[in-house]
């Protein structure tokens, strides 16, 4: 079949094609793979993963954002999440992946287990997990409560755990975030000075805890229900919870996927929040 020349009007539809296509190419040259970066927690996390999915995003790496998985409930302890997370290492690949849990035991799986040693044994697992499949860890410490005692160096049993497991694994690392929502020495403080941005109460301080000791709303709400007023708690968490993430991707960049032959594989984000069965 005998083909035509091409009149004015295609051949603008053909370069404009080809203006694309060649910016698609020269901007995957020059930015790369995006960093996936995955959240993993209970309801502090859950809290906070706005403010941790809107920092992240916000940050550019060579002018290609990060994408995000978040997987958040309250409650969860890290055994409810050691399917999905095996199941996300394999099919979502993060580049840097944070467990932000802070010692609930009310899950079936921790049903008749210490505390300390089944998260040493379940967050190990986790760990080598991702990192066998090229993740970094990172492990997040988190506020402690009203009622919970912190060591000389403001360190909960939880933190100390962290360091111990991030000590001994390879692309781990501890996330100082619970230092933005407590006192200098790693206390709980109910408040603290406002940071730039945000509305100062009496004294120049905001509330970044909740009355019930655990949480960030300044009111008291229902469990798993979005706090009706800005919460400074929640947004500086999950604002250190990403810095701390960003900053591990940096170090990752260099680093080729698991499975992706070139390194160039971008997966689908599946972000939003998640209850695991079990």
């Amino acid at each position: 079949m005998r083909i035509g020349r091409l009149g004015p009007i295609a051949w603008m539809f053909v370069a404009a094609v080809a203006l694309v296509l060649g910016a698609l190419v020269i901007d995957h040259a020059r930015t790369g793979p995006r960093a996936r970066i995955a959240l993993w927690g209970d309801s502090l996390a859950w809290e906070s993963q706005g403010s941790f999915a809107q920092t992240v995003t916000a940050e550019h790496r060579d002018s290609a954002p990060a994408r995000v998985l978040m997987r958040t409930w309250g409650g969860t302890a890290p055994c409810d999440w050691l399917t999905d997370i095996r199941d996300q290492s394999r099919r979502w690949h993060p580049t840097v992946a944070a467990l932000a849990f802070s010692g609930n035991q009310g899950s079936d799986c921790m049903r008749g287990r210490d505390l300390l040693s089944a998260y040493r044994q379940d967050v190990t697992a986790a760990v080598e997990q991702l990192t066998a499949a090229g993740t970094t860890v990172l492990l997040v410490e988190a506020p402690p409560r009203r009622d919970q005692p912190v060591d000389a160096a403001g360190l909960t049993p939880l933190d100390r755990l962290w360091r111990e497991i991030a000590a001994s694994h390879p692309r781990t690392q501890v996330a100082p975030a619970g230092r933005a929502v407590s006192a200098d020495d790693g206390r709980f403080a109910p408040t603290l000075p406002c940071d730039r941005g945000e509305t100062c109460g009496p004294g120049g301080m905001v509330t970044v805890r909740s009355p019930d000791g655990t949480h960030f709303c300044p009111s008291v709400e229902p469990p798993m229900t979005p706090c009706p007023v800005v919460s400074p708690g929640a947004a500086r968490y999950g604002a250190a919870i990403a810095r701390e993430a960003l900053a591990a991707a940096d170090g990752a960049a260099a680093d080729t996927i698991p499975g992706d032959g070139d390194g160039r594989r971008i997966a689908n984000a599946d972000a939003g929040a998640a209850l695991p069965a079990g």
